[in-house]
Order: C-alpha cells, then sequence, then structure tokens
C-alpha cells in the first residue's frame, strides 16, 4: 500500500526522492479478524480508550492479538491518526514498544492489530490492586516498568518522534510484567532539520485534553511542542507508580497540579503521604531513599519551564543508576562462590535434589567454604548444612524472580520463616539462592509418607524454596485466584485451611479416586463430610479421635477452623491473626468448637 506524504499533512515527512512512503505491515482481510475476535463479540471486548473499541483475538496459528477498533464521524482526523500508528509501527522496534501486526479497512471503519500483552495496562493493574486488596508489586519491578517505559521514550525521542500521548492506560504489561509503550496514534515527527530537544507551537490536539493530568501544561496553555511533553507524562507516570494510584485519584488534584502536590509533599517531607506504604518504606531506610529518589525525579520531569526538564537520555542514566544502588544493598547479603556450591552439592549430583519448583531445583548442600566465613544471621561454620535454589535460567523474568526473593526475605526475620544465607555472584551464568537446611522436610513428608513438589505458582514464592502441592494441580490455590488472578492475604488464609485439613486427616490435598481416576480436591471431600455431620470419615483414626473426648473436641474445633479458612466468597475468611489466637485457645482448652466464629 503506498501512501503520499501529504495525506499525512504535518505528521511525518519521507526520506525519499519521490515523497511516497511504503507500508510494509500485514494487510489483514477484514472477516480474519472477525473471526480472530468471535465476530467482535462483547466478551472479547477488553475495554475502550478515546474513540478505540479494543478486542482480544487469537489467529488461525494461535498468535494473541488485541485488535483497535475506530471509527469517528470526522474520518479525516481518525484516517491521520490511523497513519500515525501503523507509520510509526513500521519504522521503529523496539523491545519496549507494542509489536504491530498488521491493519485492515472496513467500510467507515479502520483496524490495527498488535501484539496481547497478558497483564494489561499499567492503570489497570494499579487500579486493580487497590481495589482488590491485591499484593503490592516489589520495589524492583516498579523501577524495572519505569526503566522499561524510559526506554521506548528515548528510542523514540533519537528517532524524532514525540509521543505525545504518554500516561498509565498506554503502558501494557506482559506475563513477565515488563512494560511496552502503545499509543502511537497521537505521535508527531519532527522535522529532518530540528533538533530533538527544540520546541515548537502548534494548535492543540483536543484528543489529548482527555488525558489532562498526563499532559504537559505548557502544551495545554501556550502549545509548545517538543520531547519535554513526553518527559512531563512519564514524572506523572512515576507518580502513578511510587503511590500504586493513578495520578488523577491524588487528593487535591482536582485543585493544583500533581506537580505542585508532589513539590509541596517533597518540601514538608510528608512523602508518607503518597508514597505506598505497602513496599515498606517506613520499616527500610534504603528503599525510602529510592522512592524519595523516584519522588524527586518525577517532579524534576514535571518542572517549569520545559527547558528545566532532563531529556530521557538522563532519565534513563538516573533510573539505571538508582536501579544498580538498589542491588548493590541486595548485595550485602554472603556471596557464595560458585565452586563451593558445586562442591557442597557435589557437581548438582541428582539424588541431591530436595524438589522442584517454577523457577528451579532445590539440592541438598553440606557448605565447606575455601576461606573464611563473615558473621551472618550468626556464625557460619564449615560444613554447614543448607539448601540451594538453582534457578532453571538467567532470562528477565528468573532475574526478576530471583532479586524479589532476596529484596522481600532480606526484610524477614522469623523462627517459623526458613533463613535465606545469601546469593551466588553475579559474575558467573547462573543464579543461586542458599538458604538453611531444616533437617526433618517437610510437613508433607511427615504425613504422606512422601514429598511433592512441583506446582508452579503464578505468585512468586517468597518465603519458601520448594512448593508442597502434587505437579500440575492447585490443590492449595484459592479459587478465586485461580479463576480471576486476584491476589489478597485471604488466598494465603485458604491455602493454610488446606493444610490444615491435611493435618488432621493425614490425607494430600489432591488425589485420584481409584478406580474412576476422578481427581479429588482435599477442601470440597473435607466440606461435604463436615456438612454430612460424618467428621470421623475424615479423620485419621490413629490420632485417638474415637478414644479421647479431649482429641474429639479439639479435632472438631480444628476442622471447624479450617472450614472458615476455604469458605467463599474470601471475605467471609478469618484473618490469619484470627486464626492464630484460634489454634492458640483450642491448644490451651480454653476455645472449643461453640467458640468459633
Amino acid at each position: 500500500m503506498r501512501l503520499r506524504c501529504n495525506l499525512l499533512q504535518c505528521c511525518f515527512t519521507s526520506s525519499s526522492s519521490n515523497g511516497v512512503i511504503q507500508i510494509k505491515g500485514k494487510i489483514f482481510p477484514y472477516l480474519i479478524l472477525a473471526q480472530a475476535t468471535n465476530n467482535f463479540n462483547k466478551r472479547n471486548c477488553l475495554g475502550k480508550i478515546g474513540l478505540k473499541n479494543l478486542y482480544y483475538g487469537k489467529l488461525r496459528d494461535g498468535c494473541e492479538i488485541v485488535i483497535e477498533r475506530v471509527s469517528s464521524n470526522d474520518k479525516r482526523q481518525i484516517f491521520q491518526q490511523f497513519l500515525n500508528e501503523i507509520l510509526v509501527s513500521n519504522i521503529l522496534h523496539h523491545k519496549n514498544l507494542v509489536t504491530f501486526r498488521g491493519y485492515a479497512f472496513h467500510h467507515e471503519e479502520f483496524l490495527v492489530a498488535h501484539e496481547y500483552l497478558s497483564n494489561g495496562t499499567l492503570a489497570a493493574y494499579l487500579e486493580c490492586e487497590i481495589q482488590h486488596n491485591k499484593c503490592t508489586l516489589p520495589l524492583l519491578t516498579r523501577m524495572e516498568i519505569a526503566i522499561d517505559i524510559a526506554n521506548a521514550l528515548s528510542y523514540l525521542h533519537k528517532h524524532g518522534i514525540i509521543h505525545h500521548n504518554i500516561n498509565s492506560s498506554n503502558i501494557l504489561l506482559d506475563k513477565n510484567m515488563c512494560a511496552k509503550v502503545a499509543g502511537l496514534h497521537l505521535s508527531r515527527k519532527l522535522p529532518e532539520d530540528v533538533s530533538v530537544n527544540a520546541t515548537s507551537i502548534v494548535s492543540i490536539s483536543s484528543d489529548l485534553a482527555k488525558n489532562c493530568v498526563y499532559i504537559d501544561p505548557e502544551y495545554v496553555s501556550h502549545g509548545r511542542v517538543s520531547t519535554k511533553n513526553d518527559v512531563y507524562s512519564f514524572g506523572v507516570v512515576l507518580c502513578d507508580l511510587i503511590s500504586s494510584k493513578l495520578a488523577k485519584y491524588w487528593e487535591g488534584c482536582d485543585r493544583e497540579s500533581i506537580a505542585a502536590l508532589l513539590g509541596r509533599n517533597i518540601e514538608n517531607q510528608a512523602l508518607d503521604k503518597v508514597l505506598d506504604p505497602r513496599t515498606g518504606f517506613q520499616s527500610d531506610h534504603k528503599i525510602m531513599q529510592v522512592m524519595t529518589a523516584m519522588a524527586e525525579l518525577a517532579l524534576n520531569c514535571m518542572g517549569f519551564p520545559q527547558e528545566l526538564r532532563p531529556n530521557m537520555e538522563q532519565v534513563l542514566d538516573i533510573l539505571n543508576g538508582k536501579r544498580l544502588e538498589r542491588y548493590k544493598t541486595i548485595e550485602a547479603f554472603r556471596i557464595f562462590d560458585y565452586a563451593d556450591l558445586r562442591k557442597a552439592t557435589m557437581q548438582f549430583r541428582p539424588d541431591r535434589i530436595l524438589g522442584e519448583g517454577g523457577f528451579g531445583s532445590v539440592f541438598y548442600g553440606m557448605y565447606i567454604c575455601s576461606f573464611g566465613l563473615p558473621l551472618i544471621l550468626g556464625k557460619l561454620q564449615d560444613g554447614l548444612e543448607v539448601a540451594i535454589k538453582r534457578f532453571h535460567n538467567m532470562r528477565q523474568n528468573s532475574l526478576k524472580q530471583f532479586m524479589n526473593e532476596i529484596e522481600i526475605l532480606r526484610l524477614l526475620h522469623h523462627r517459623n520463616l526458613v533463613s535465606l544465607y545469601g546469593r551466588s555472584s553475579f559474575e558467573h551464568n547462573e543464579l543461586f539462592l542458599v538458604y538453611e537446611y531444616v533437617p526433618n522436610g517437610t510437613v508433607s513428608r511427615h504425613i504422606h509418607g512422601v514429598a511433592d513438589f512441583g506446582l508452579s505458582r503464578s505468585q512468586p514464592d517468597y518465603v519458601t524454596h520448594v512448593s508442597t502441592a502434587p505437579a500440575g494441580t492447585n490443590a492449595y490455590m484459592d479459587p478465586e485466584y485461580f479463576q480471576t488472578g486476584r491476589v489478597s492475604y485471604r488466598s494465603d488464609v485458604y491455602s493454610f485451611g488446606v493444610v490444615l485439613f491435611e493435618l488432621i486427616s493425614s490425607k494430600p490435598a489432591f488425589w485420584r479416586d481409584v478406580p474412576h481416576g476422578e481427581a479429588v480436591g482435599l477442601p470440597k471431600f473435607a466440606i461435604i463430610k463436615l456438612l454430612n455431620n460424618t467428621l470421623k470419615e475424615l479423620v485419621d483414626p490413629d490420632i485417638g479421635y474415637d478414644s479421647d473426648k479431649d482429641v474429639t473436641e479439639m479435632v472438631t474445633a480444628v476442622a471447624e477452623l479450617a472450614f472458615q479458612c476455604v469458605q467463599s466468597p474470601k471475605e467471609l475468611r478469618p484473618s490469619m491473626k484470627q486464626v492464630l489466637e484460634t489454634l492458640e485457645g483450642i491448644k490451651k482448652g480454653t476455645w472449643g468448637f461453640n467458640q468459633i466464629t
């Protein structure tokens, strides 16, 4: 398809001698896109952004895509925006730009297809996190998202393109929480002879006013266009990231700019009013330092006039520096030598494997160091027994999991949590975490006679190095999380309830019925027995349920507590504090069946 530059007006210019731009993207027949979306079924609709209706689709080859379907009375404006998006997507390719798949025309409609990213937009993710009390993003993940966005913008600016519509709804997240920038339909190409940092005056697009909290006020007031417009918008996205709250919901943003709100909180040393407390900044000075630096960077990005703002290359350098500082903080852990880890596990012999997980294998090791060991969680002696987690690879998602695990575990020390001793050096091409070895093994091993590992959980396994669920099952997973992807602290309560049922029944969390081969989940099995008043058929006969009245009362109370822990919806479940108080009462004999509410 060949289109003359005069159709593009001021949007793009061509470097070719005849002034013609070649669009190389795939032209989809409309019927193919209709079939991919089940005829644009409402169930496939992902939402609406401006004039775009977004649909999930799957092509015949299994490729997952998102289709932007646009129609408007102002066909000239829509056509220009359509051209912008497909032209930029054709010309520029970057790991942090959403991949363009193709386009189509149908009567008065324009359709653009791009890759599907399973975690949706940053805006939707943050809103869902708050509304459904999801576990918050670790600080390193936030920094990685910011760096991904900055990488994309720096790349666009180097090629003379202003995105002009950066906001959290145009940031998409893939399954590994890597960020990609979308929404290029309002982008502008700087003339070839104009500096990247130059400013020009243009008419103001009405489409941008809809996202005014992200739009540079100098553009809104005076039509000043430059790459610094994107820098301002990026500063607002940073505000979203450090607060876990979209800037438009900040208290007072209806009366003054987000820059003024943030600046006053920084000046008054009151950043705790805007930072997400779940990041741990209140209890960790290093986290507070990084969060403060990100807030100050956001303020600099929103500075007035435009000329005072850093460019995106400078922003990227600052963020990479802060990330390095965070990594160095984590490096305060003991660094274990790769050769010593090989010796400890006898070259990672298969018979030394304690378990398998989604990100790696766990080996038993006898650590004999080739040099003196420093103090770490007490004095480590030569001959220390350890559990060594060996990650499967060095890919980005494994590295993020590795760093997140360190970041969270370094803050947690409790007699009932497995201790993390340290990690391997980054110099080797493998990742290792070294934990204390617990010689008696897992609860599963003692009550079932085997150790079951292998459930690759969607949520990171921060505080243990193995999974106790049978491979390929979701026996311990909260069904509400499994069905909706919405996780909360009550998801842990559900899993704990399953463990309680295991403890009183000595049954596994999941088994196959013989001879039918049907899958049986312990929670459902236990609930049926409780409701039918046949608890005896659930309880392990070896624990004295029939012969000892005290045991009968205690087991009945524990079964009732477990029943409450696995309730749906999750709001019916007790908190872990309530669970602990109940168990302590049962143990003392002061909390019977009828007292559990």
